[in-house]
């Protein structure tokens, strides 16, 4: 499946910082670390980050994601960011970080490499670091797409066994997305190693 990442992140122009995001930094309870910001996009969440004192890794595959992430940044905080155009199938292994962020994110990695990219995941998480992000379920309107990766509520559990969730929202409903009305299964998860 195809999209235009670019034009998406236009239209998200002027958007906060995502719930799913805000309920991880309300449980973060140390000073700023280090964030991994995975399918960092239009780069809102990294700013907010780099901005709060965090140093960021920000990963897109995106062309544009470079200058879209340092847009605004003040010069200090853009000394905090390091920007990494990649694919989740070929980014490899992640440095250890006290937060990884993937905001819609995971579901655009391929099936048969999500499960690398997952242990990749948890073995950047440092003790006591979380993991923020969503997965999509089987009953999303997209199941099935190539390239993507979809998850029953089961695996969801089984994946983050042995962290402690803070949060495992489910949303199975009709709702809006960039190509329209859809239905949409997601897991809002907010999980410390």
């Amino acid at each position: 499946m195809a999209f235009d990442w670019s034009q998406f992140y236009e239209k998200q122009g002027g958007r906060g910082v995502r719930p799913t995001f805000q309920s991880a930094l309300a449980a973060w309870d140390g000073p700023p670390g280090e964030a991994i910001d995975l399918g960092c996009g239009d780069g809102v969440e990294t700013r907010h980050l780099a901005e709060h004192g965090w140093r960021v890794l920000a990963v897109d595959a995106d062309p544009g994601v470079e200058q879209r992430v340092r847009a605004g940044l003040s010069a200090e905080a853009g000394e905090r960011v390091t920007v990494r155009r990649s694919t989740f199938e070929q980014l490899g292994e992640l440095p250890p970080a006290d937060l990884v962020y993937a905001g819609f994110a995971l579901p655009f990695c391929d099936e048969s490499h999500f499960p690398y990219l997952w242990a990749d995941i948890r073995e950047a998480l440092r003790p006591g670091g979380l993991f923020a992000g969503e997965l999509f379920g089987p009953n999303d309107e997209w199941a099935g797409r190539p390239g993507m990766s979809f998850h029953e509520r089961r695996q969801v559990e089984g994946m983050l066994a042995g962290m402690d969730v803070l949060q495992l929202a489910e949303d199975d409903r009709r709702g809006m997305s960039f190509d329209g009305p859809k239905h949409w299964h997601v897991f809002h998860i907010v999980a410390r190693a």
